[in-house]
């Protein structure tokens, strides 16, 4: 399958068969009884139980035109709590790839609950045309259990939208593929709440088999591990993709562990993410069979004291590491054998930690870094010479511990720290040169004030820039990625220098919400200094509106 399909989930159309309406607070019911149960339903869409069957007032809950079962609908002035007597059946539907099967909660004042006890899980979606939507999950050992097989020449990935799932004894959701199955699942504005581990990806493919998780919208709180990756596998690809997510009051944001002998090759994705961490963020154990991809871009990356922000390993794994943009606050170890193929981070800041550099293969590639209160060590066991190309240090000392792996700081500023080992400067650069910014809120009313603001060095002057949003930005290029479609770019009109707050009145128009802008700022040096770039993008912000 091509790499960029991973990335694309087709839109799936509205249901054309029979609507089945729940009014059973009991999972299972009694065949032939009053009232439509949710697994009854759920049987009727697989096929495995009859119209026929249903007593006329479970019949009765049935509408809309002739034909099978393919939307169940839990509204919660009907039910507005279903518990589990036993597991539901596994969701398989029709036996085709063009129908679908929807199980979707209509809200009263909450929405409609499902009560799983302690059973093994709630809903086990066992194939890609399914949408589960507006529910809250409500215990089980596991929310959701995704397992499909292969899924042909049609690309469709199951979908979980406008659901909570809390309380989970083992994990809110369990994505699980083996052999060739092609296990995938989307979740779209999720929250997830009080659980040992948030999503368990666990990857035993092989062959043409692949297991992926994308995640938009994602919200963990009171989760210990936010994504627990089993890499098993030696499958064609396996993916963990977080976008526009957060993850508050846990441990640690995501976590991989690869078998030593499987030769898949895995990839996290992290692009406008928000990650505040009791422990370690991001724990990313690689091996030398399978390559290991850890993407990071625009987030904010926050560890406790002592713990790791970023953490690739060990220096015997193959990894591709790029990521740009980012906020690291606490250590950043990166490790990478010979044969690494990619090693960069750039335009990004790094705070109050050590940050390592202990790679065999790619040279590091580090440009329009900041380094505050840190510590740049490369130890002796490194082979790659690291250059930290036209960065900012401050009170940040570089320790360059291998003969084989000097660092040089080439065109930096450095205020505060020292140099040991096989440490150098060249072109020193004689003054601040990187501008930042700082926008908000995220979440803007039509009509509000979006505040702009910039804190440029002297000399360096900046245009504020207003475009669309991308929502799957190109995070590849170098030396800048944009984050806003360029072609759609509104020019504010003024430079800012120095210290500035720009207030800008947003229009008051219905036509608005829902709609997304990247907010940039475009720097430029205004007295020719050949320390300076001829351009910087600082990291700008998401606008979105709502009502």
């Amino acid at each position: 399958m091509p790499m960029l399909s991973l990335f694309v989930s087709l839109t799936l159309a509205g249901p054309t068969g029979l609507t089945a309406t729940i009014n059973d607070p009991q999972s299972h019911g009694t065949l032939g009884d009053p009232l439509l149960s949710l697994d009854e339903a759920i049987r009727l869409a697989n096929g495995t139980l009859t119209i026929a069957q249903l007593s006329a007032a479970e019949q009765a809950q049935l509408s809309g035109p002739t034909g099978d079962v393919r939307e169940i609908v839990i509204d919660a002035s009907i039910t507005p709590t279903i518990t589990l007597q036993a597991p539901l059946t596994p969701i398989v539907g029709p036996n085709n790839h063009t129908e679908h099967v929807e199980i979707t909660g209509i809200a009263g004042a909450n929405a409609p609950v499902l009560q799983g006890g302690n059973h093994p899980y709630v809903l086990a979606l066992r194939r890609h045309l399914v949408h589960v939507e507006g529910l809250h999950i409500l215990g089980g050992q596991v929310a959701i259990d995704a397992q499909m097989g292969p899924m042909g020449h049609h690309f469709h990935m199951a979908k979980v939208h406008e659901c909570e799932i809390e309380g989970q004894s083992v994990a809110g959701v369990l994505v699980h593929g083996f052999g060739t199955e092609e296990s995938m699942l989307m979740l779209e504005h999720v929250h997830f709440e009080g659980m040992p581990v948030g999503i368990r990806l666990d990857d035993q493919t092989s062959g043409t088999g692949t297991a992926m998780v994308e995640c938009e919208f994602v919200h963990m709180h009171d989760v210990q591990l936010g994504n627990d990756v089993l890499g098993h596998g030696s499958g064609q690809m396996t993916m963990l993709n977080w976008f526009r997510s957060d993850f508050h009051g846990g441990d640690t944001l995501a976590r991989l562990r690869r078998n030593p002998t499987a030769t898949g090759d895995f990839m996290f994705r992290f692009v406008h993410c928000e990650a505040d961490c009791h422990m370690d963020v991001l724990d990313a154990q690689g091996n030398g069979a399978g390559l290991t991809m850890v993407h990071h871009h625009h987030s904010n990356f926050t560890a406790a004291p002592g713990h790791k922000a970023f953490w690739a390993y060990p220096r015997t794994a193959l990894f591709d590491i790029h990521g740009s943009e980012m906020h690291f606050d606490g250590d950043v170890s990166i490790a990478g054998n010979t044969f690494s193929p990619r090693m960069w981070q750039q335009n990004s800041h790094y705070a109050n930690g050590t940050v390592t550099f202990d790679v065999d293969g790619a040279l590091p590639n580090l440009l329009w870094n900041r380094y505050t209160n840190c510590t740049l060590v490369v130890p002796s066991t490194a082979r790659s010479p690291v250059t930290v190309r036209s960065s900012e240090l401050f009170a940040t000392s570089v320790q360059a511990q291998s003969l084989f792996a000097p660092v040089a700081l080439r065109g930096c500023y450095r205020n505060g720290g020292s140099l040991s080992g096989q440490a150098s400067e060249q072109l020193p650069a004689p003054a601040r040169f990187l501008g930042t910014t700082d926008t908000g809120p995220v979440e803007m009313p039509i009509g509000g004030i979006a505040r702009l603001g910039a804190d440029l060095p002297f000399g360096i002057g900046g245009y504020w820039v207003f475009a669309f949003s991308y929502p799957r930005p190109v995070t590849t290029a170098e030396p800048v990625r944009f984050y806003g479609d360029p072609a759609t770019g509104i020019l504010l009109p003024g430079m800012v220098v120095f210290q500035s707050n720009t207030q800008v009145p947003l229009p008051n128009s219905p036509g608005l919400v829902g709609l997304e802008f990247y907010v940039q700022s475009v720097t430029v040096p205004l007295l020719g200094q050949s320390y300076a770039p001829a351009y910087h993008l600082p990291r700008g912000g998401l606008l979105r509106f709502t009502w």
